[in-house]
């Protein structure tokens, strides 16, 4: 009877264990559970990561010998990175492995779904040590993929917008397969922010959009062949913007400034006004200038502003700031960048498309500038607002595209 309930013990144990020994799948990362085409997203750099899962995982750790241990895991682990590499902990901080280079971590079952930080993401994570970090990479399939970008991207949406959610989904589908192309030799092929396209995983996805992206499964845009680069932002303001007058690149053919007036009126940043002290302007102009030209003085006054040239879509293609240090030109999107917003420094300016206002005090001197702009975002490409506009005026998502991409063709990748 004693020899019995040891055993039940022991039985328990194995059981309820936060992590065990999986000597068998040493060489196992858990990818062929992704189904292709599949993408490589970035979605965390940080000193530490919990990761979890719906039910049971398997993590698949390498190490700098390129030795391989595999664990199976039914409760949350944590890794923390050190300088001879990671370190793997139950939660409790009880160590199970360390010098880590690389763990994979996947979902024993199929349709689980492993947790990062509290939140949900379909398909395998990469993990790996970085530069005195944790580098996070989500490899899963590009369809799903896309169920974690349309939600943050372009909001949830009523199915009177419905052909701009199938738009979005070509537009953003396209996106990925050109960074794909772009990053093959690199160790992931996207960021999940603003400089690539906001992805959150599981959470936010709703029925639509996922429907939206599959009827339109496996669509891209190309020209001349290839696969385009198909830029999208939010509100145009009335004027799309060639790629050309935004960044320093060449022109594409497909990337033309065209009217979009009437179609995003209806965006709650067609129209915006922003406004500054000039102390506090002066310091966001002082910490771009020192980051990007090497400005070092402790101090800048504004003087005055004057809009030098525009597009003919009205963003501004060069803008002057006259202050006690001399004058500084600002050009294209770098504007947003350097004027950011006020009492906001980690946002920038909503658009280049603006009007400057200057008041002045009884000595003279400048007390309060105010921008009065036009839409949101770089202006490049497809404006959001204007496809949900387009979509509710009857347009289909191949009209919208076609508008905003013009003279690419619809292709089916796969």
């Amino acid at each position: 009877m004693r020899i019995m309930r040891i055993f039940i013990v022991l039985l328990l144990g194995l059981i309820l264990s936060g992590c065990s020994r999986l000597s068998y799948i040493d060489r196992h990362t858990g990818t062929e559970m992704v189904p292709h085409p599949h993408i490589r997203v970035r979605i965390l750099q940080a000193g530490e990561v919990e990761i979890d899962c719906e039910g049971t995982y398997r993590l698949n750790c390498l190490t700098a010998d390129s030795t391989s241990r595999g664990y199976y895991s039914v409760s949350p682990l944590k890794l923390v990175y050190h300088d001879d590499g990671l370190v793997l902990s139950e939660s409790d901080g009880l160590i199970l492995d360390r010098n880590l280079l690389k763990i994979y971590v996947s979902p024993k079952v199929r349709g689980s779904h492993v947790v990062l930080n509290g939140r949900q993401f379909r398909g395998v994570m990469e993990i790996r040590a970085a530069e005195e970090d944790i580098e996070v990479i989500n490899l899963l399939n590009v369809e799903d993929y896309l169920k974690g970008v349309l939600p943050p991207e372009i909001g949830r949406l009523e199915e009177d917008a419905f052909e701009a959610l199938k738009a979005q989904s070509v537009a953003a589908r396209t996106y990925a397969y050109s960074r794909i192309a772009y990053n093959s030799d690199k160790d992931y092929d996207l960021v999940n922010d603003i400089m690539d396209q906001v992805y959150i995983g599981i959470k936010g996805e709703y029925g639509l959009a996922n429907e939206a992206i599959e009827q339109t499964r496996g669509e891209i845009l190309t020209y001349n062949g290839k696969t385009i680069i198909a830029y999208y932002h939010s509100t145009c303001g009335g004027f799309t913007e060639e790629a050309a007058n935004v960044w320093d690149q060449g022109n594409n053919s497909y990337l033309q400034s065209i009217d979009d007036s009437g179609y995003c009126q209806w965006s709650k940043f067609h129209d915006w006004e922003m406004t500054w002290n000039p102390e506090e302007l002066a310091s966001y102009l002082r910490d771009y200038l020192h980051k990007n030209r090497g400005f070092n003085d402790d101090a800048l006054v504004i003087t005055d502003i004057e809009v030098v040239e525009r597009f003919p879509s009205g963003r501004i293609s060069s803008l002057k700031v006259m202050t006690d240090h001399g004058e500084f030109l600002f050009f294209k999107d770098q504007i947003r960048w350097a004027f950011r917003r006020p009492e906001r420094p980690d946002l920038i300016l909503p658009s280049s498309n603006f009007e400057i206002r200057l008041w002045q005090d009884s000595v003279g001197s400048l007390s309060e500038i105010m921008a009065a702009g036009r839409g949101y975002g770089h202006g490049v490409g497809m404006c959001q607002t204007g496809a949900i506009g387009r979509a509710r005026a009857g347009q289909n998502y191949e009209q919208i595209l076609r508008t905003y991409y013009s003279g690419a063709e619809l292709k089916k990748a796969y």
